[in-house]
């Protein structure tokens, strides 16, 4: 399974089953570097779905390479997850938790977008 990358208003979708999953990205400048969220918005991007996946800092200080990590670690972790074709929140969670072991392994650290600057360095 691969991720695709959407713009000019940045979201990733893939697919599972019949359908295609959006994955909403935000990214923020926190100072010496770029903050990114990634949120999973449900099919399509509709419905009430919107759960948070995870939050790091990539190492950047540029939106659209900070995008572009976001592709290749939500790629890497739709390899590492068994998706069942109807994603339901196991799956979620599953994408959540793989997710974060490939930012780390890529050498990026997590971040809390609600932590003050100092607390988040």
């Amino acid at each position: 399974m691969s991720a695709r990358l959407v713009r000019p208003s940045p979201y990733l979708t893939f697919v599972a089953g019949p359908y295609v999953h959006r994955v909403d990205i935000t990214t923020t400048d926190i100072g010496a570097t770029i903050g990114t969220r990634l949120t999973y918005a449900g099919v399509h991007g509709l419905g009430n779905r919107a759960v948070p996946l995870i939050a790091y800092r990539p190492g950047t200080r540029y939106h659209d390479s900070a995008e572009e990590c976001a592709v290749r670690h939500l790629t890497a972790a739709l390899g590492r997850v068994q998706m069942s074709p109807r994603v339901d929140s196991t799956d979620v969670s599953d994408l959540a938790l793989s997710l974060a072991d490939v930012v780390q392994e890529d050498g990026c650290r997590l971040w809390d977008p609600n932590a003050t600057e100092e607390d988040s360095w």
